[in-house]
């Protein structure tokens, strides 16, 4: 048994298909099988379905699959044995929400590498709940999500920062005048179409009950997944949206007022597993993000 075959083992299930790994892993479909198929001659099982197209993981193979995932973060982390006294190296898989990965953590990349060298981050950016799926189930070992009101009782909290909504529209005369009635957040967006951010993920849910609870009744324009593309929108003169204020990187063409009085928040924070594979990677993040983001 190979590491490489544990690898192709956990590609085949996150791509979903024997040809779908293939294709990532820069191999041929018989290439694929043939690992597979020697895995399956070592073990003396089957793991793999085949009445179904394409084959799905059999409960035999979904319980190696757990396995050979704790068996490759181990075999990551082996080059950990030869560094310095706190010189800190092997793979850190962290995901991240598009507006962390724009805004304050390339600063805390790039301190890492300077502090670590041999320290390999491989970095995916993703929604919070499809983030927190894939640090459930082994994919990676730490996230920076909007943090959900419910979290599985395995994971660890650590509280970033909060953050303030604001609502933004065109900067004009007509909405500047709108913006300084009362309850003016509410009167832009009334009056203009809304361009709302994904509903599904954590900013989106507590933008959407802020709402509710003010009895707001908005024109839905549009549903993006970018916070960059909302604002690109919005500078345009297509309609008002609500993000948060530090998601914002030109404010040229942008009037900005605060979401609420006091103004509605989200809460980003490092997300990690209690009994993680890495802690001591985990720990440096935690601690490079405080540095960053407190500085």
């Amino acid at each position: 048994m190979g590491i490489r075959q544990l690898r192709t083992l956990i590609e085949i299930a996150e791509t979903g298909s024997f040809q779908a790994a293939a294709e990532k892993l820069g191999l041929t479909h018989s290439a694929i099988s043939m690992q597979i198929k020697s895995l399956e001659d070592e073990l003396q099982t089957e793991l793999f379905d085949r009445t179904r197209r394409p084959p799905d993981l059999n409960p035999t193979g979904i319980r190696l699959l757990g396995k050979a995932q704790e068996i490759i973060n181990l075999y990551d982390s082996l080059s950990e044995a030869g560094s310095k006294a706190g010189d800190l190296s092997g793979l850190l898989r962290l995901g991240a929400i598009p507006s962390a990965t724009s805004s304050f953590l390339p600063e805390v990349l790039a301190r890492l590498g300077q502090g670590h060298p041999r320290l390999n981050v491989r970095l995916e950016s993703g929604l919070s709940t499809e983030l927190t799926r894939e640090l459930i189930q082994g994919k990676l070992d730490c996230i920076i999500i909007t943090e959900a009101q419910r979290l599985d009782e395995a994971l660890k909290i650590t509280k970033l920062r909060e953050e303030r909504l604001v609502v933004i529209a065109q900067k004009n005369s007509g909405n500047e005048k709108i913006s300084r009635k009362k309850d003016g957040d509410i009167a832009l967006l009334s009056q203009l179409p809304f361009v709302r951010f994904n509903h599904l993920t954590g900013v989106g849910r507590v933008i959407e009950q802020s709402l509710k609870n003010r009895g707001a009744n908005l024109r839905e324009a549009m549903e993006l997944d970018s916070l960059e593309a909302i604002q690109r929108m919005v500078a345009k003169g297509l309609g008002a949206a609500i993000v948060p204020e530090n998601s914002l990187e030109d404010r040229t063409n942008l009037l900005v007022r605060p979401f609420g009085k006091p103004s509605a928040t989200r809460t980003v924070s490092l997300v990690e597993k209690h009994r993680g594979q890495r802690p001591d990677l985990t720990g440096l993040l935690a601690t490079t993000l405080n540095d960053v983001l407190h500085s």
